[in-house]
């Protein structure tokens, strides 16, 4: 991720976009390719669980010696000469008359060769020979998924005039139930109050929401597909899209609402984008878990007192989902700054209670390298911190509470940065995904069991959680360590704390209130 950040942040095509050779074309427009191929890489994740086995199970292969630091000192001379090539090719001071034939083959090799020697550090060769000749028939379903999604997502483009105006017509009815005068304009799709109105366009006609609906029920209907009862399980299809286009119905109503009775600049700023994840989050998990639940869908009932059962991953997931429910509510009834933040804490904490039986274990004991290793964090974080980012950045809680308002705020601030969000981060990523991308049950995998693939994947996810991408995965990355150092999750929490305690006390030392933005 740090190289392709690197290549895209310095060089640029657009000199190419008037030059008609061939490979410039080719080059132009493939922007289609990655998504066609993430497609069918989820594919391929979702359907090779028994590839995958029966690597980990063959003693050839598993026994064999995988020299990950070789390949990854290659692979990284290898971008080199790749980067330093793309400047001759791309940079600014190229042209398109000037790239011979021999440079622009030095390029293409220079860039299959660091694709190759990444793989490489992923597995060793021999597994992927045995993943080329046992995963064609998954990858070409793979494929296939993919070119079928294009193709949808493009024929889908023209329906969202029609459901637009279906939606349309929904939220006009519930206007009027507050409002005595509402204005609808049909032909430009325009529908508010006498004092404030909004467009209903393509991205609150309800596409999108169906869409991420239609997705993660597909995968839910998947993954749990040995409990589902089939055919009747399909209906939470229907189910699911009725409840998401209500949903968006009462989200444009809300923020006509919002705009009339409140502030315009609340409906279309925060209320607007938060509201629409905090509804699909609520559909979708909520109609996932009451299928679960419900005897109707599932092939077998419930076993007795299995509710009551001791859920790791609920309790791995449930401080974090929290989290991220209570910063959406929050976010959706709040400008800028959120006053409310303490209440996320509560919300969090009360998760974490609710929990409490399931965290009995042996007691994490100090350790020295994980508190360096949230130093090196808070060093990282900061160099990579914009640099115009100060004083005056960010929303002061000074100035937009009273004294005793503010000292209770910047109080729960400090106190959930430091031992709250560290505990329920690295519950999510260290304790739970890095050990669910090797096994469906995680208390099978003991912590800080090391693949690269697990290391990458959820420093990545951790990274896409926080504004900060760049910064955020390479954080992920030195928590993992911290983890894999000893095998203790507090390991990683100690860390993680460090690293917001230093940036707490930066803050308050210095004004830059853009860094807990």
């Amino acid at each position: 991720m740090a190289e392709v950040l690197v290549l895209t942040t310095l060089f640029d095509a657009e000199s190419f976009d008037h030059d008609s050779r061939w490979w410039v074309y080719l080059l132009r427009n493939s922007g289609y390719v990655p998504r066609l191929a993430l497609v069918a890489v989820v594919a391929v994740a979702l359907g090779g669980q028994r590839l995958r086995t029966e690597l980990e199970a063959d003693p050839t292969l598993r026994d064999r010696p995988h020299r990950a630091g070789l390949f990854l000192a290659g692979h990284l001379v290898a971008f080199a000469i790749f980067a330093a090539l793309t400047d001759s090719v791309w940079g600014e001071a190229a042209r398109p008359t000037l790239v011979g034939g021999w440079k622009l083959l030095a390029w293409v090799l220079a860039g299959l060769a660091t694709a190759v020697l990444w793989a490489a550090i992923l597995l060793p060769a021999a597994q992927w020979g045995v993943l080329a000749r046992r995963g064609l028939g998954v990858l070409s379903v793979g494929a296939l998924l993919g070119v079928v999604a294009w193709d949808a997502g493009q024929w889908t483009q023209s329906f969202w005039t029609p459901l637009c105006r279906a939606t349309l017509g929904a939220v006009v009815p519930l206007l009027r139930v507050g409002f005595k005068e509402v204005t609808c304009d049909p032909t430009h799709l325009v529908v508010g109050t006498s004092t404030f109105s909004v467009t209903v366009g393509p991205a609150c006609s309800g596409c999108e929401g169906i869409g991420l609906i239609w997705t993660l029920l597909g995968g839910s209907l998947w993954i749990f597909r040995e409990r589902f009862r089939f055919p009747r399980a399909w209906l939470l299809i229907p189910i699911g899209t009725a409840l998401i286009w209500l949903a968006n119905v009462a989200r444009i109503a809300g923020l006509v609402a919002v705009g009339t009775l409140i502030a315009p600049a609340l409906a279309v700023g925060g209320f607007h984008s938060y509201t629409g994840w905090l509804a699909f989050n609520l559909v979708g998990l909520g109609l996932i878990a009451a299928a679960l639940r419900c005897r109707f869908f599932l092939a077998d009932a419930p076993a007795p007192g299995e509710a009551t059962r001791s859920n790791p991953t609920a309790a791995c997931l449930m401080p974090f989902l929290t989290l991220v429910a209570a910063a959406m509510v929050t976010g959706a009834i709040t400008q800028g700054f959120d006053r409310y933040y303490p209440l996320r804490m509560l919300a969090v904490a009360a998760a974490f209670a609710w929990h409490r039986r399931d965290y009995a274990g042996p007691r994490p004991t100090w350790s020295w390298g994980a508190l360096g290793i949230g130093v090196a964090v808070f060093v990282l974080w900061m160099a990579l911190e914009p640099r115009q980012a100060g004083p005056a950045a960010g929303f002061d809680p000074r100035k937009e509470l009273t004294p005793t308002l503010a000292f209770a705020w910047l109080l729960a601030r400090v106190f959930g940065s430091v031992l709250i969000v560290p505990l329920a981060e690295e519950l999510a990523f260290r304790g739970y995904l890095i050990r669910r991308l090797l096994a469906a049950d995680i208390l099978s995998i003991p912590p800080g069991r090391f693949t690269w693939i697990s290391l990458a994947l959820s420093s990545a996810a951790f990274g896409a959680l926080h504004g900060r991408w760049l910064a955020g995965t390479l954080a992920g990355v030195c928590y993992a360590l911290a983890l894999y150092r000893r095998g203790q999750l507090g390991d990683a929490v100690l860390a993680h704390a460090t690293t917001n305690a230093l940036i707490a006390a930066y803050v308050l030392a210095t004004g830059t209130w853009s860094l807990w933005s």
